[in-house]
């Protein structure tokens, strides 16, 4: 009896794993969670009901150093002041100012315009739909902001405008600084 029960067992495993091998592409899958399929994503600085200040972009987990990051004290600004210089002030050197002027760019200039000119003159941009426009980011006050400010606001955000930590790496954020230094040092009133 147990030999038949056996020999019956082995049969029907034999059976099922020949039939799990032929696959139909032309058929979809069948999906027993369809969440895990299609997700309920949310796009970049989409509204996110979820999540405390209602942003899309979230910061990592406070405390935590993503791999081949350095510690930075970014939870006050009058810490950071203390605590950290630009490594590379002053360095306006052709490569500096290339890496900068492509991650302002590509971050910066939808809404501070392409020589810092802010939503004042957005013609064609972003900034032009804002009810708030962006600042000029060559006006005196910040002028006026220390290397370690300017690297905070693009690394906490500040206002309306989100953190950029997470899109513009580390290593590159303070030749986006320098990027910035020299567009005020060579805008025209």
């Amino acid at each position: 009896m147990k030999s038949l029960v056996f020999q019956a067992a082995a049969i029907l495993a034999i059976l099922g794993g020949l039939t799990g091998c032929h696959i139909d592409k032309s058929k979809p899958n069948f999906e027993l969670i369809q969440d895990m399929m299609e997700s309920p994503a949310i796009k970049p600085q989409e509204y996110d009901p979820n999540t405390p200040n209602h942003i899309s972009g979230r910061e990592p987990v406070k405390g935590t150093v993503p791999v081949g990051f350095v510690y930075e004290p970014m939870d006050d600004l009058a810490v950071a002041e203390k605590e950290m210089k630009n490594p590379i002030a002053g360095d306006m050197s052709k490569e500096v100012l290339w890496v900068g002027e492509k991650y302002y760019e590509t971050n910066c200039a939808l809404c501070h315009g392409s020589k810092g000119e802010g939503g004042v003159e957005s013609k064609g941009r972003i900034s032009e739909l804002m009810a708030l426009k962006p600042p000029v980011i060559t006006n005196d006050k910040i002028i006026g902001w220390s290397d370690v400010h300017l690297y905070y606001v693009i690394s906490r955000g500040q206002g309306m405008m989100g953190p950029y930590a997470n899109h513009v790496p580390q290593k590159y954020r303070w030749q986006l600084v320098n990027y910035i230094r020299h567009l005020q040092k060579n805008y025209k009133k």
